[in-house]
């Protein structure tokens, strides 16, 4: 066993003692990069279909509609690939707020699609944002803790 090793039985790849470097690849690392992809991309491409959905069944016609789908999927998807990829260094009161506000701002954009007014949408993305928030904050929490 290493000198350096804390934990028995908790050794990874890294045999030397000092920092790991930013490049070496750690055996836990291995399977997170898929989920940094797989759980956006899927997050997205149902929120796009909804989206493209609600904006047929209001008067949207068929390319806009699509387009619509398009660029709320990718925005999306961009913005909770960011959020899964930098998760680690965010605190656990700001990661909670900002998968609240990734939340809410999609459902406040999807309620917007079935013409209500900007208010009602707002309060609904609010409402739903604080409730994912609060419940993020409790895993989070409750996992590291």
């Amino acid at each position: 066993m290493p000198t350096h090793s804390i934990m028995p039985g908790r050794h990874h790849a890294h045999d030397a003692p000092g920092p790991v470097p930013r490049t070496a690849h750690l055996h836990h690392e291995r399977g997170a990069s898929r989920a940094t992809w797989a759980v956006p991309v899927a997050g997205a491409f149902v929120l796009g279909l909804y989206t493209v959905f609600l904006a047929h069944d209001n008067g949207w016609t068929q390319g806009m509609g699509w387009l619509l789908g398009l660029v709320a999927a990718l925005v999306t998807g961009g913005l909770g690939h960011v959020l899964i990829r930098q998760r680690h260094t965010m605190i656990t009161e700001v990661r909670a707020a900002a998968f609240g506000a990734l939340f809410g701002i999609s459902m406040g954009f999807l309620y917007s699609l079935t013409d209500v007014s900007v208010l009602r949408a707002s309060g609904v993305g609010l409402s739903l944002g604080l409730a994912m928030g609060v419940v993020a904050y409790y895993v989070f929490y409750a996992h590291e803790h």
